[in-house]
């Protein structure tokens, strides 16, 4: 556990110094070039199409159907593949959970309020939907879900987090999130798997 926890400070600490690189140097630059060169765009459509993929109406539905089934078929998770669901359903959950917080207690603006009132920062404690950028809902559902995967079915592990990449990217495409959203929700996502991990199976030999 304590090599777990250093290495989540230390997860942290570069990801808190990017993401204000980002925010005070490069946000702003990258959204407006995004606006400029995707709208309308075979990239920015299939952009669009996987976003929908990871809406969080999708995943609560998923989510609570998947507890019930696992409840429903082994509430003593005797079989090792309904403890590997209800793990891989926690992390998600546990990752939902604290990036919705996140996202009201930061109030961070959304690319479109810098498109469209030159507005850029944030507004804490906010409950509008154009003031809840930070983190990116989809990346986190994402990165949670797909780093959970990777822990449980290593050898796949490329193949997994390459799919939360194009999940994290396609938020940038589209104009939803900056960049240090998506960093921010990554870093969120992985960690929330990862210290699921270490309560469901114990010390993980590779964290």
């Amino acid at each position: 556990m304590a090599d777990l926890y250093r290495k989540t400070m230390l997860a942290a600490g570069v990801t808190g110094v990017t993401y204000l690189i980002l925010f005070i140097f490069f946000d702003r630059s990258i959204c407006l070039w995004v606006e400029s060169h995707f709208p309308n765009t075979y990239l920015f459509h299939i952009a669009n199409h996987i976003n929908n993929l990871f809406k969080g109406s999708y995943f609560s539905l998923g989510l609570a159907l998947g507890l019930i089934l696992v409840i429903v078929i082994d509430p003593g998770l005797s079989n090792k593949l309904t403890k590997n669901l209800l793990y891989v359903f926690v992390s998600v959950s546990l990752a939902m959970v604290l990036g919705d917080g996140l996202k009201y207690l930061l109030g961070r603006y959304r690319p479109v309020m810098l498109l469209q009132d030159n507005l850029y920062g944030f507004h804490f404690f906010a409950t509008k939907w154009a003031l809840n950028s930070t983190p990116s809902g989809h990346t986190l559902r994402a990165f949670s879900l797909f780093s959970a995967l990777s822990l449980l079915y290593r050898r796949f592990t490329a193949v997994f987090i390459t799919l939360a990449l194009l999940v994290a990217a396609s938020r940038v495409v589209v104009n939803d999130h900056y960049p240090s959203d998506v960093l921010f929700s990554a870093f969120l996502g992985v960690f929330c798997a990862r210290w699921t991990y270490q309560y469901f199976f114990g010390p993980n030999p590779d964290a």
